[in-house]
């Protein structure tokens, strides 16, 4: 059975036997692993993604598009930069074409109570992930499942709905068990029993079974990779500059922006030359 690939943001993996773990030290490292997932024989030995944690990849993410608006803070700008727009579609689009490609997405966050107020004034408390509440509602609506680990007497367990509210979960399986054992097959036994469940009260009409070491941070040499730019862009030029120029100006305002030159980069968007000398290659040299 494949294995998952688990996208470290932080070392807590190395008591875990087994465990395949692709060190994260950056948003780029992230777009260059969703790249490589395209891959057929990648494909074959992965089908779960395993983003641990999100709290650390949402800021690897805000430090891009911060560096993609050449801003010091993803609110610096206003409207004209709308960094924060910007940022949610980076997060969506990313993790969108990795599930795109038939894999399953988990989502890993710490935990932390936080207080609300009802519309009478009254109080209440609710166990909440510790991301922040921008991106615990783009990954609210991109999940089937939202479940809290909650451990008693040593013994963990899944809650996977809370008809108090006083956590902060959900599932897209109406008929699901509030809270089942800690394991991959009793969530699979509880997915399978709500699955039944549902398509005993509705008759079948819509069930199918068809399928639907701390890590060393990576560095950029701008020089050469304006270098490699140069020689890549020049050479297709060469052949055809009727065809290729407006492709490679595609590529380049992907990530830069629309009007954006490459050579108007900086050294601290060398991540931006990498990735798009990386697409040109795959749209346009290897094609």
């Amino acid at each position: 059975m494949p294995s998952p690939l688990l996208l470290a943001t932080e070392k807590g993996y190395n008591t875990i036997p087994g465990i395949i773990a692709q060190d994260i030290t950056s948003w780029a490292d992230v777009k260059q692993v969703a790249r490589e997932l395209r891959k057929a024989e990648v494909k074959a030995a992965f089908k779960s993604i395993i983003v641990d944690t999100v709290d650390l990849a949402s800021s690897l993410c805000e430090k891009y598009v911060c560096n993609q608006l050449d801003i010091e803070n993803i609110g610096d700008g206003g409207w004209a930069k709308n960094g924060w727009a910007k940022v949610k579609k980076e997060w969506e689009e990313t993790w969108r074409s990795i599930v795109m490609e038939g894999y399953s997405v988990v989502f890993i966050s710490h935990a932390k109570d936080k207080t609300f107020k009802r519309k009478d004034g009254t109080e209440y408390s609710q166990i909440v992930p510790s991301c922040s509440t921008a991106y615990n509602e783009i990954i609210k609506n991109m999940v089937d499942i939202m479940a809290y680990i909650q451990v008693e007497n040593n013994e963990r367990k899944f809650i996977l709905r809370s008809p108090d509210d006083t956590i902060d979960c959900k599932s897209r399986f109406k008929y699901i068990d509030p809270v089942i054992p800690f394991s991959y097959q009793d969530l699979i036994d509880a997915m399978n029993r709500a699955i039944d469940k549902e398509a005993a009260m509705t008759d079948n009409k819509f069930i199918t079974d068809e399928k639907l070491q701390a890590p060393e941070v990576k560095t950029y040499d701008y020089e050469a990779l304006m270098a490699e730019f140069q020689q890549i862009a020049g050479e297709l030029m060469g052949k055809n500059s009727e065809y290729y120029a407006p492709r490679i100006t595609k590529i380049v305002e992907k990530y830069l922006g629309k009007g954006k030159k490459i050579s108007e980069t900086t050294l601290d968007q060398a991540e931006f030359v990498s990735l798009i000398i990386d697409d040109i290659k795959d749209e346009l040299v290897n094609k």
